[in-house]
């Protein structure tokens, strides 16, 4: 296969829906399988101007020659899934999966042609948002692999190369910051945080506005697979015990200079430390990492410039700080 042109999708999730949309504005005739029939309603009228079949038919599979699965972030329900892909998939299609933190080794195994099998982690919202992750196991194809980087860049969007490992590049990025915010609700609100993480630390959207748009069951899970790095990488107990689906944030205006000043020292170190993991373990490139973090994360500057601005004695000691806080308030 030399390019792809008839895209499937399988789960009318909230992201399942943001790349089928994103295809079908590309011009292609998408079909979105669910076997929720509610879901499907739902779908249905969300995207009623969109060029996508909606079904519970499996059998709508085999003419596809790319299959990406989108279900809730679960390993189980994922191979269960892919498991499901392979019976009716034709042997040339590409199957991937848009897993946000699992391994694909982990997930691989599912399928019954491993060497057409591949990551493709769009990133929400996945219609706008113009990082998508590629991530390669041994057993993938590298031609297999060039085809969907080179499809995702003609529609516009970047693809990045990434190790399998947890959570990838941009999760691995982004989470301990998310999770460092979690932790600072003992001394401040949700909306202080926000506004200082905007104002001050130099972000587009505060790290409870991102919980609120990716859904706090994804970034929970999300947060519990990333503790398998170990240290620096612990999820928040705050944020797990979170029994809501949504932060209320506050409207903040103004924030107390001391606590601001905490916030910005817990948060800086929370996106020095990844940053600084990330690029000592060659898990992606310098460039990459800066396009995920503007990109994506709507950082104005990146950890990797931010680790060439700051003074070595300054970086040491906010990520040092960062790791004591995150063991004493887990």
């Amino acid at each position: 296969m030399s390019y792809i042109n008839f895209p499937a999708v399988i789960g009318a999730g909230l992201m399942g829906k943001a790349i089928s949309k994103h295809y079908s504005n590309q011009g292609h005739e998408v079909i979105l399988i669910e076997e929720n029939l509610s879901q499907i309603e739902i779908a249905s009228s969300e995207l009623a101007q969109q060029k996508i079949t909606i079904s519970d038919d499996l059998n709508l599979l085999r003419d596809r020659d790319f299959i990406i699965e989108a279900v809730f972030e679960d390993l189980t329900a994922k191979k269960l899934v892919l498991k499901q892909i392979s019976d009716f998939a034709k042997d040339e299609a590409l199957i991937a999966t848009n897993t946000s933190s699992l391994l694909i080794k982990d997930l691989i195994g599912a399928v019954t042609i491993p060497s057409r099998f591949i990551g493709v982690h769009y990133n929400n919202p996945a219609d706008f948002n113009p990082i998508v992750e590629i991530i390669r196991d041994e057993q993938t194809d590298s031609g297999a692999a060039k085809v969907v980087a080179e499809w995702v860049e003609k529609s516009g969007k970047y693809p990045v190369f990434c190790s399998d490992t947890p959570c990838f590049i941009l999760n691995r990025q982004s989470l301990p910051f998310i999770n460092e915010a979690a932790r600072c609700l003992n001394f401040a609100s949700p909306g202080e945080i926000d506004f200082v993480a905007k104002q001050k630390v130099g972000v587009k959207l505060g790290p409870f506005e991102v919980m609120n748009l990716v859904g706090l069951d994804v970034i929970k899970s999300a947060s519990r697979n990333l503790e398998i790095l170990g240290e620096g990488y612990a999820s928040s107990v705050d944020l797990q015990k979170m029994s809501e689906k949504h932060w209320a944030i506050d409207t903040v205006t103004e924030v107390n200079r001391e606590v601001s000043t905490e916030i910005i020292k817990r948060l800086r170190g929370a996106m020095l430390f990844p940053g600084k993991d990330i690029l000592d373990r060659k898990l992606c490139s310098e460039k990459d990492l800066d396009k995920i973090c503007k990109l994506a994360l709507g950082y104005e500057k990146s950890s990797s410039e931010w680790l060439q601005l700051l003074d070595k004695s300054i970086i040491d000691q906010l990520i040092n700080s960062f790791l004591s806080f995150q063991s004493d308030l887990s």
